[in-house]
């Protein structure tokens, strides 16, 4: 699988202004830091879908491949009744809600570095839907014998020290090469159209045929269209909704700070809109005037890949810390006082590894190894989207889930369930899943029931809130 290149770049330029803070102090290094090259793992085996798994460019962190059955049951939790709640306002006394959403990786069902049918199939929009009394809500799975998608990494060990992942090599979605790459046709009519990589702008605009999130879209042959007509179009030609999911902007936001090797305004240069989101695509989606849900983005620093490497246990550890790392032709300092993030590569693992318990540590990455403090205020959501997504979701009366504060709960580990379940964030936890992003089925409930809280308070409802312990069990988790 080739580096996701999400089309959120464009998404993050937004915030990407000329008023961050101050860049890390500049001096020469004591002597060149060394060149590390990408080597894509799953690209070995000519994949034509890119990874999700923000550690796949190298091969270093993936041990032998796997094979992986899923062994949960969803038939058991979905089939179970559930009594037709009361919607307050959200539809009319004795009738459903006519529900779709759109997305990203989240919404779609992404764990383990892929689209894959088990986590399809406990996305929290069918989670939400079945807690509301609504029994047709589609989403277009992966047949059995494609049931790991678009591939799948497990780990070899979630407590190990350092990460390691193993690839799952066994039923994978068939890919035809083109333009866009071809999946297997998924017939019949859908009502979750969300995406790896989902942004709404993009499926509001023309048809980009060679763009990434083609083949996802082109996938869903109920909806293929004439060339110049945007697949929203084709959407609400063919489907009267009036309740709609929107999670917009943290697939983008996400990939760019992974990949990215610098972000600051040297680089991108200030914002044309500094003061608004992109949110042109969601108003398109909610022309007429239907109901919804929003969603705020989470912290960088509350994403479980950002903390397999943790810089604040890396500054406990050692009595004084320095790292090089060059910002074009000159280089830079940053030491135990500022604050720092560090991205899964071979660098900052050599770096862990070195650390001694006790002693100073002076140690050289790249650019790209690193969230320095001069980056600090770009990566930070609560500057202009998280206030723009709550100023959008009043303009548009929707009801709003706040992920910013629900991330950082469950990284901060105070994050317990109504019905007593601990959530935790950590790499062997129960909430994310093996690429640090996107949940795994508990995590899938625990936003489910976000959803539905937030619906409660904003339209009157009663709509009940998942037993996350009976989900557990129903569906087969240990």
């Amino acid at each position: 699988m080739k580096k996701y290149v999400f089309t959120g770049v464009v998404c993050l330029s937004l915030v990407v202004v000329s008023c961050a803070q101050q860049a890390e102090k500049v001096m020469q290094p004591a002597a060149e830091i060394p060149h590390v090259e990408a080597d894509t793992v799953a690209s070995q085996q000519n994949r034509l879908l890119p990874s999700a798994h923000p550690a796949a460019n190298f091969s270093m962190f993936f041990v032998e491949p796997t094979t992986y059955q899923s062994k949960l049951n969803a038939v058991e939790w979905f089939g179970e009744p559930v009594q037709r709640p009361d919607l307050g306002t959200l539809a009319v006394k004795g009738e459903l809600p006519h529900m779709i959403a759109f997305g990203g990786g989240m919404t779609a069902g992404v764990s383990n570095g892929g689209l894959n049918r088990e986590a399809q199939q406990f996305a929290y929009p069918n989670l939400v839907a079945h807690q509301m009394g609504i029994t047709d809500f589609k989403t277009p799975l992966f047949n059995e014998s494609e049931a790991n998608g678009t591939g799948i990494f497990l780990y070899d060990d979630p407590k190990a020290e350092y990460p390691r992942w193993r690839e799952v090599s066994n039923n994978l979605a068939k890919l035809e090469a083109g333009a866009p790459v071809k999946l297997t046709p998924y017939e019949g009519q859908v009502h979750n159209f969300a995406f790896p990589g989902g942004s709404i702008n993009d499926i509001s605009s023309s048809n980009c045929i060679k763009c990434p999130y083609q083949p996802y879209l082109q996938r869903l042959a109920s909806y293929r269209d004439v060339p110049d007509s945007s697949f929203l179009s084709v959407v609400k030609r063919r489907q009267n909704y009036d309740f709609v999911i929107l999670e917009d902007f943290l697939d983008g936001f996400l990939d760019f700070i992974i990949h990215a090797e610098r972000i600051d305004e040297r680089f991108y240069g200030p914002s044309l809109n500094e003061n608004r989101i992109p949110s042109y695509g969601m108003e398109r989606v909610l022309s007429r005037g239907q109901k919804g849900v929003v969603f705020t983005i989470p912290h960088l620093k509350d994403m479980g890949f950002i903390n397999w490497y943790d810089a604040e246990l890396l500054k406990k550890k050692v009595s004084s810390l320095q790292l090089v790392y060059w910002i074009r032709q000159s280089a830079s300092v940053t030491d135990g006082i500022k604050s720092f993030y560090l991205k899964p590569t071979p660098l900052v693992e050599g770096t862990f590894r070195t650390a001694e318990s006790g002693k100073p540590l002076e140690a050289k990455l790249l650019d790209s190894d690193i969230i320095d403090n001069g980056e600090y205020w770009f990566i930070n959501p609560d500057m202009i989207y998280n206030p723009n997504i709550h100023k959008f979701a009043k303009e548009q009366n929707l009801a709003l889930v706040d992920l910013r504060d629900i991330f950082e709960r469950i990284h901060q580990g105070e994050y317990v369930t109504d019905d007593g379940y601990q959530i935790d964030g950590s790499r062997a936890g129960n909430f994310f899943s093996s690429d640090g992003i996107y949940p795994t089925p508990i995590g899938q409930a625990v936003i489910a029931n976000e959803v539905i809280r937030a619906i409660n308070v904003k339209y009157g409802a009663k709509i009940p809130l998942i037993h996350v312990g009976d989900f557990v069990r129903a569906i087969g988790l240990k």
